[in-house]
């Protein structure tokens, strides 16, 4: 299949692209919104729908998973304890940089349930996660559709060939880049996740209340 017969079969069936891109952004924060930007771009689809279900699938999918850490984090940390520091380490992570953490997780491979959950375990109330993590929202969306759109705009003006090409070449470094990053930052933070779990654990949480400490903030105390 060709790009001109791919983008003939997207158009034919928008709709459940659509869908797949609602549930795609619901669990993962990856390149696909780029993709689909591209495809619109060359006129397979709408732009304002691919913004619009993008958008509700990114934020409700963030919502979803700091309610089940405000919820459900110590049942988390006692089924997957080796999650327990790291839980711990985006929940003190949110509550000291809620501002910078929530704008700009989504580009980081891998952390969106790690922050989202983390957040939820945290002590940040739940009207400033909304609000902070929907513009982060609007932030990441608006990025990967941007991208997705000027080289689908350059491939129209040029060679769609050559455009979805390269798209694919930067798509590919960018994911090995996010995995070498990721490992160096991970072997960084590991000793850094554990002393805070570790403080969670004794009751140090700062200036917290007590009753608030208990019921949210302690990520992994209920044992």
């Amino acid at each position: 299949m060709n790009l001109a017969e791919l983008l003939s079969a997207i158009e034919r069936y928008d709709y459940w692209v659509y869908g797949l891109l609602l549930l795609y952004c619901l669990g993962k924060t990856g390149p696909l919104p780029m993709l689909a930007a591209f495809a619109a771009a060359m006129g397979a689809l709408h732009l304002g729908a691919l913004l619009t279900v993008t958008l509700l699938g990114t934020i409700g999918g963030g919502q979803i998973r700091f309610a089940t850490g405000r919820f459900a984090a110590p049942w988390i940390c006692k089924k997957f304890p080796g999650l327990a520091a790291w839980l711990a380490l985006a929940s003190a992570g949110v509550e000291r940089y809620s501002l910078r953490v929530l704008l700009s997780y989504r580009f980081v491979k891998g952390a969106f349930s790690l922050v989202s959950i983390g957040a939820g375990a945290s002590l940040l109330p739940w009207t400033r996660h909304l609000l902070l993590d929907g513009i982060g929202a609007f932030i990441w969306i608006g990025t990967m559709v941007g991208i997705g759109w000027t080289f689908g705009t350059m491939g129209a003006a040029l060679d769609p060939r050559w455009a979805a090409y390269l798209g694919l070449a930067l798509l590919v470094a960018s994911i090995a880049t996010f995995a070498l990053a990721g490992n160096r930052i991970k072997r960084h933070l590991q000793p850094l996740a554990e002393r805070i779990l570790q403080e969670r654990q004794a009751g140090k949480t700062g200036n917290a209340a007590p009753k608030q400490v208990d019921a949210r903030a302690s990520v992994g105390v209920a044992d």
